[in-house]
């Protein structure tokens, strides 16, 4: 298997958990900025430099790509497609983890798009990626 795949994977189901337990950044509260900050204190984007990408991130995703395939809601999904088990990769505590995670919270992958483009396969939806190995890697 290879290790990038494992880590897509689980990169993956850390959103889809994130998601699941409600963290959302945009609930939070932004203070109004403040008109009587002094002209001598810089604002913290003039402060810090720009941070330059790791040579080995991601390149950032273009505008006019389209975001693969996936169920609006999960009563959209219905009925549930099953996924492996997890037993099936015990050899591999990592995928086991992440397709018994997929097992909790079918309802919540259907909802996710695939970035690894399975929706050309017929894939909708981050659980099709479960149905079968193709989760695995």
């Amino acid at each position: 298997m290879r290790p990038k795949t494992v880590i897509l994977v689980v990169l993956g189901l850390a959103v889809v958990v994130a998601i699941a337990l409600g963290i959302r950044r945009e609930a939070t509260p932004v203070p109004p900025a403040s008109s009587a900050r002094s002209e001598a204190q810089p604002s913290p984007q003039e402060a810090s430099p720009p941070v330059a990408a790791a040579p080995d991130a991601a390149p950032q995703k273009a505008e006019s790509e389209p975001v693969p395939a996936y169920h609006a809601t999960a009563a959209a999904a219905r009925p549930l497609p099953a996924t492996l088990s997890p037993d099936l990769f015990a050899a591999f505590p990592v995928v086991a983890r992440a397709y018994r995670i997929a097992k909790r919270i079918p309802a919540v992958l259907a909802q996710q798009p695939c970035y690894c483009h399975c929706d050309r396969m017929g894939h909708v939806g981050l659980l099709d990626c479960y149905r079968s190995d193709h989760g695995a890697g």
